[in-house]
């Protein structure tokens, strides 16, 4: 909605009737209502004076019209300052020392009938060298007058009070401080103002212990901004404590140089902490911002501070959630897409892998190439993928439950800054192969029988064999029975759990030493690219593929179908020692090279995979005390910022009831929701400001001197 609608619509909610004229006109207390809604430090009579710039013909009240023109002005580029300088310069686009000083006296009129400009007024002082050399000045001049007006008034005022001492008492600088800056000060730290002659240790000051204590209070509002977005140290603290030394470090890092922070020394700090607790070193978080934020103390009842809203400390207690069941059936379904995608890549080299293996010497095939060639003459394109249906029934469980265990694991073992141990890498590893066997074992025995199948052709048959019939996977299992199934099962976990404990701490350490990949470590990167995730996850699959081939040959033996004539193994130990004996130690690497070539692209399409389909679709968990504590940790949030959030192009709303806007003049709009953009509201606050800055007493610019001004 454009301001100008939204204007008329709020207007329309609030503006009352004028009976005489029948012409409709929003009251003061409305308008204050609406642009200062909370309790706030800021003087809410001075919130006459935007009434005042609203009221264009100074005709006494404000119509829609008005409100529409007012609120488009103040929420436009700069608006805060165009709004000000239509003001004092009476909508002209140049204003002239004299009309300055002649807008500024009829504002302090209006406040004070009696009030008289001194030849050298203590606010003003050096107001005439803005003007020079032509007596007059534009926006942009305007716009520098106003934002380098406090530090002039301060160096005005002091010369004024001094006189040719050049020092001034503990009094006038409390007087100079409060006048100048106790507008954008909490109440906490303007009272505190009169301790500075302890921190300095002197009754008398100089300019230079002035403009000190002025850049102190300058920065507050940073210093508040990174106290209030540093998370608690532990998850089971609420706030923490603020060492002066270590703030000093933090706001003097070299991240906050690169983003051209300014750099605030000890004796700032020194002063700061001395405000607000003259003897301690550190000070809970809570404290320290109910000094440096203005609004801290009036902003409770009504908005959420800082670090009781849920994003930024932990949540209490985790009530009971459906989330464990949601996010595991996510992690499953992503596994198993992703499984199948790497189990369709390397389908072919996986069933070379197991003729290879399978064969006793060199019965039929003389090398892995030799097989591959033999299995395209004897039995086509289709016989590479024999098999592959058993293969992808069964690869949906087994990569989910692998998946969804080493990262459950992971996240058990890993710390609160991010970082895991290796032997908490290797366990979560060994885990996930060991619960995988559920899955595995089944989908290996039935794919295996079937891919033999294939090779069972009458060129390979010995004379008088009758072949075998071809079997369907169904037709396997229901030979094979639940406890045939799982034949081979403990060889399974032999090669399994290791193959597992080697590949994913590998994985995960090639991706960071390689890569430089650590989403907990700000300097370096927090995704990779595609390939890169292909290459790190096909490195990390060739070592744990070759290491555990021996596993694998005494499984595959032990799960292929004995064909008449053929050993039948009783279990490890006996296929391992008959092996040895009969073939030799290198029986025990058969089909070593296709397994690296297969386990490695496989892994590698599977991981990938996996990473890229949680990027692209992902699941954001409930507000709960781990997933809290999670979020916050690390640096601050308010250098977390990303584009998104810092350009977000959705204008922020507050929501409100209409019971809180009770006045004399109407009946409150009960059960009403009032959707107010908070641009109003800020930049409203930041335009009342200014006119303090110019002149300290415009706070008390009320109904009475608005009236009063508008006669004249």
């Amino acid at each position: 909605m454009s301001t100008d609608l939204k204007a008329s619509e709020l207007f329309g909610q609030f503006a009352l009737v004028n009976n005489e004229t029948n012409e409709k006109f929003l009251s003061l207390p409305s308008f204050t209502s609406l642009l200062s809604p909370f309790p706030s430090d800021l003087p809410k009579e001075a919130y006459a004076l935007l009434y005042l710039m609203a009221d264009k013909d100074k005709k006494g009240y404000v119509n829609e019209k008005d409100f529409v023109s007012f609120l488009g002005n103040l929420t436009d580029t700069d608006g805060v300052f165009k709004v000000v300088f239509q003001l004092i310069g009476d909508g002209d686009k140049k204003v002239s020392y004299a009309a300055c000083v002649e807008a500024l006296n009829k504002l302090n009129k209006s406040i004070d009938p009696e009030y008289h400009m001194k030849s050298r007024k203590l606010n003003w002082a050096y107001l005439e060298r803005f003007f020079a050399p032509n007596g007059e000045i534009d926006f942009l001049d305007f716009i520098s007058l106003i934002n380098n007006l406090p530090m002039t008034k301060l160096i005005g005022g002091f010369e004024v009070l001094s006189g040719r001492s050049a020092v001034i008492s503990k009094d006038d600088m409390t007087h100079l401080l409060s006048t100048n800056l106790g507008h954008k000060l909490s109440i906490k730290l303007k009272k505190n103002l009169n301790t500075l002659p302890e921190f300095f240790n002197k009754d008398q000051f100089t300019l230079a212990n002035v403009l000190m204590v002025y850049n102190c209070l300058n920065k507050v509002d940073l210093i508040n901004e990174v106290i209030a977005n540093t998370p608690p140290t532990q998850k089971d603290k609420s706030d923490i404590l603020i060492n002066k030394k270590d703030l000093h470090d933090h706001l003097n890092h070299h991240l906050l140089k690169s983003s051209n922070f300014r750099p605030i020394t000890t004796p700032e700090l020194d002063m700061l902490f001395f405000l607000i607790d003259r003897n301690e070193e550190s000070i809970p978080r809570r404290e320290l911002i109910s000094f440096l934020n203005p609004n801290y103390l009036n902003n409770v009842p009504t908005l959420y501070s800082m670090f009781e809203h849920p994003a930024a400390q932990p949540v209490k207690d985790d009530n009971f959630s459906l989330w464990p069941i949601f996010d595991s059936l996510y992690s499953f379904f992503l596994g198993s897409i992703a499984g199948c995608v790497g189990a369709t890549a390397v389908y072919p080299i996986d069933l070379v892998k197991t003729r290879m293996q399978a064969q006793k010497h060199k019965a039929l095939y003389d090398n892995s190439l030799d097989c591959f060639r033999k299995i395209i003459k004897l039995e086509g394109l289709k016989g590479l993928y024999s098999g592959l249906g058993a293969q992808l029934v069964g690869v949906a469980p087994e990569k989910a439950i692998k998946l969804t265990v080493n990262d459950l694991i992971r996240r058990i073992g890993t710390n609160d800054d991010g970082s895991i141990t290796m032997p908490w890498e290797i366990l979560a590893g060994s885990t996930a192969g060991g619960c995988q066997v559920i899955f595995t074992n089944p989908l290996e025995i039935v794919k295996i029988r079937l891919q033999m199948q294939g090779g069972a052709t009458s060129k390979s048959l010995s004379p008088g064999e009758i072949p075998h019939k071809r079997l369907t996977a169904g037709q396997i299992i229901k030979q094979l029975g639940l406890k045939g199934l799982y034949k081979g099962a403990s060889a399974c976990l032999l090669r399994d759990v290791p193959f597992s404990a080697i590949y994913f701490p590998t994985y995960a350490n090639i991706k960071l030493h390689l890569f430089n990949f650590d989403p907990h470590d700000p300097t370096k990167k927090h995704s990779l690219s595609t390939w890169q995730l292909l290459v790190s996850g096909a490195m990390a699959g060739a070592p744990a593929a070759f290491f555990t081939t021996p596993a694998d040959v005494i499984k595959t033996r032990l799960q292929v179908e004995a064909k008449k004539g053929d050993v039948k193994y009783r279990g490890i130990a006996h296929a391992f020692s008959h092996i040895l004996k009969e073939e030799g130690i290198s029986a025990f690497f058969k089909g070593s090279i296709a397994r690296v070539f297969r386990s490695s692209p496989q892994f590698g399409f599977t991981l990938a995979s996996y990473e890229l389909l949680q990027r692209l679709f992902p699941l954001h968990p409930p507000n709960t005390r781990e997933s809290n504590f999670k979020a916050i940790s690390g640096y601050p949030g308010v250098y977390n910022l990303t584009n998104d959030q810092v350009y977000n192009t959705d204008p922020r709303v507050f929501y409100l009831n209409g019971d809180q806007f009770k006045q004399a003049d109407k009946k409150p709009l009960s059960n009403a929701l009032i959707t107010l953009p908070a641009d109003y509201v800020y930049r409203s606050a930041d335009a009342v400001k200014l006119l303090m800055d110019i002149d300290y007493k415009f706070g008390n610019f009320d109904y009475g001197a608005y009236k009063t001004y508008v006669k004249k």
